[in-house]
């Protein structure tokens, strides 16, 4: 994925840790066709004739959705979008750890508290902490979550699914994933328009009712993204694909090029080397938090890509232009998808 949050900083004197809490077991994703989903509405298969009739672009959120206390724990990339994205249509205050963020942030117009249980009550928390502190922040929270749902933009969801196994009843739990992303971190480097019409991936945990599931859809909606629902392990498996296997490439590519040059990359590279290695500025405790949490996806992506690129070195190896070309193509035209 992309680089999200500023590290965890000093916060007066004393130094801080999202992670000061208790880490979950080990994950088990649950299907997600258990759970019935409602008011999703770029669920395209879901919708009913009244909802395709509206005008494309920037999603809406329902009226009843309108000016709910949303609260944000982690004011980095991601929860610093958020927070400058929904507070335009709801009443948002958020808490992070390090004091300038704290003070950019209020400078930016968000409501700050000054304790992370400060947070609550409200209709909705979203934990945007880095990966490691999410689950210690969710448990945190849901002692003491009462009506709010708890929404967390974790990039790995098998320990959120594993965590929400044995959190308290009554609490409600619910990824809410965008993304999204930039090279930059932190605060500064946040803004509601890096959310507007990116994929917001829902994924419900066993601590998941069909109201909560609505509300992390309608707050999507109003942050700008589109909905897409899927279950904690189908998650899994594509963001391996599309944000961890690009991570390691660009990676493995930015190595390869500086060494070959001699770390001459400025004076001979052109914009392709530049767009295909921008992964690469990845935080590197980011990157690897992402690569290790979802290792069992991420070796499996790597496979499936050895293979592909063995199929290109037989080609080359076989001067074989057709088959080189019927690689080539098959490349380009799954590419034309994304436009």
């Amino acid at each position: 994925m992309v680089p999200r949050r500023a590290r965890g900083a000093r916060c007066g004197r004393r130094r801080r840790r999202w992670s000061d809490h208790r880490s979950a077991p080990e994950p088990r994703p649950r299907a997600v066709r258990r759970l019935p989903i409602a008011d999703l509405r770029e669920l395209r298969r879901a919708r009913g004739p009244r909802e395709r009739g509206g005008a494309r672009g920037r999603a809406r959120c329902p009226r009843r959705g309108a000016g709910l206390k949303v609260s944000i724990a982690g004011l980095g990339l991601i929860g610093g979008s958020l927070a400058l994205a929904l507070k335009t249509r709801h009443r948002v205050s958020g808490f992070d750890i390090d004091a300038s963020t704290r003070e950019a942030a209020l400078a930016a117009g968000v409501d700050i508290v000054g304790a992370l249980e400060a947070l609550l009550p409200a209709d909705a928390v979203i934990v945007a902490t880095p990966m490691a502190a999410i689950v210690p922040t969710l448990a945190s929270l849901a002692q003491r979550s009462g009506a709010a749902v708890l929404l967390d933009v974790a990039s790995v969801r098998a320990p959120v699914e594993a965590f929400a196994k044995s959190a308290p009843n009554g609490c409600r739990i619910v990824g809410l994933h965008p993304m999204a992303g930039r090279s930059g971190s932190g605060f500064a480097a946040a803004s509601a328009k890096m959310l507007e019409l990116r994929p917001f991936l829902v994924v419900p945990t066993v601590r998941s009712d069909t109201a909560s599931m609505a509300l992390a859809g309608a707050l999507a909606r109003d942050a700008g993204g589109e909905v897409t629902v899927c279950s904690a392990a189908q998650h899994d498996r594509i963001v391996a694909v599309l944000s961890a296997l690009p991570l390691a490439f660009a990676s493995a590519l930015a190595l390869a090029g500086a060494e070959t040059v001699d770390g001459n990359l400025a004076a001979l590279s052109g914009p392709g080397f530049g767009d295909s290695t921008r992964l690469a500025l990845t935080s590197p405790d980011l990157g690897s938090a992402m690569l290790l949490a979802n290792a069992r996806n991420v070796r499996g992506a790597l496979e499936r890509a050895r293979m592909i690129l063995d199929e290109v070195d037989r080609a080359i190896a076989a001067g074989d232009f057709a088959a080189l070309s019927a690689i080539l193509e098959r490349a380009a035209q799954a590419r034309r998808r994304l436009s």
